[in-house]
């Protein structure tokens, strides 16, 4: 990735922590010039990534609450998707065989193991994904199969029959995966049939299934089921605002779940001095 690439991808992650940024504040955190900021956000905005208003730039947060934007999801519970994202990596290890979904907490998840790799602490390590939002960034420290199928636009993703086909090739050590709802009961959720049975291939084809969740999807149940949280080989890994009953209801179905403490101010430029790891004995 070149220095024009990520000054851009510095640019959405500024964006997605706040929602809304001044071309000043942008200028300021990157040390750029504001004609060159501006630059950035036409580009970025030209590729849907955000929407120019006067003097700066929001997020793209249109349409139907019910309906899943990635956008919209990539601008709300921002601390805490990055320190159960960042959590998550800490668990991977040397010879990993990967699959990363293309949900927004995932994807942090997927910064947080670029530096990893980055600070070789990590090697021989692959992933599989059917997300569009790593970009190259990912590939630039590892070896990166996308799958194919359709692109859905709303999701940032690839789905379909194709997508299915191509998963059959696979068996991984660890899958990575969002819910757009974790019921009482255990059941995982999301919005659409589609989804779910993306992610119900992969959880068949996963040594170890880790399911990062920040604590508003927890007690909720969206559309369609995809699997049940049960047994040793899932661990949810969520945030400190979980409601303790739910977690101990989680619990006592066999699974291992991980704590990550966001910071409390709202800041992220010191997470990963403060991100902490609990875990919830069986």
């Amino acid at each position: 990735m070149g220095k024009f690439e990520r000054t851009q991808e510095k640019i959405l992650r500024l964006l997605h922590s706040h929602g809304n940024l001044q071309v000043v504040q942008v200028a300021s955190a990157l040390g750029i010039s504001e004609a060159t900021v501006r630059r950035h956000l036409t580009i970025l905005e030209q590729q849907g990534q955000l929407i120019r208003v006067h003097g700066g730039c929001r997020l793209p947060i249109s349409g139907d609450a019910s309906t899943y934007l990635f956008h919209r999801e990539a601008a709300s519970q921002v601390s805490e998707k990055r320190a159960i994202g960042e959590l998550a990596a800490k668990l991977f290890t040397d010879r990993e065989r990967l699959f990363f979904d293309s949900g927004t907490t995932v994807l942090e998840c997927g910064h947080s193991l670029c530096a990893r790799l980055e600070a070789a602490e990590l090697s021989d390590v692959h992933v599989v994904t059917n997300s569009l939002a790593f970009g190259a960034s990912l590939a630039q420290h590892c070896s990166v199969f996308l799958t194919g199928g359709n692109i859905r636009s709303s999701r940032m993703d690839l789905a379909g029959m194709v997508t299915l086909q191509h998963l059959e090739r696979y068996h991984f050590t660890k899958a990575v995966l969002g819910a757009d709802g974790i019921a009482e009961d255990g059941a995982l959720t999301t919005t659409d049939e589609e989804t779910s049975l993306l992610a119900a291939a992969v959880v068949e084809r996963s040594q170890e299934k880790l399911i990062l969740a920040d604590s508003s999807k927890l007690g909720r149940r969206s559309f369609v089921p995809y699997a049940s949280l049960q047994g040793e080989s899932f661990t949810l890994i969520t945030d400190s605002e979980a409601d303790p009953a739910i977690l101990a209801k989680l619990q006592k179905r066999g699974i291992k779940i991980l704590i990550a403490q966001a910071p409390k101010n709202g800041s992220t430029a010191n997470l990963l001095q403060t991100n902490s790891l609990a875990l919830i004995s069986r």
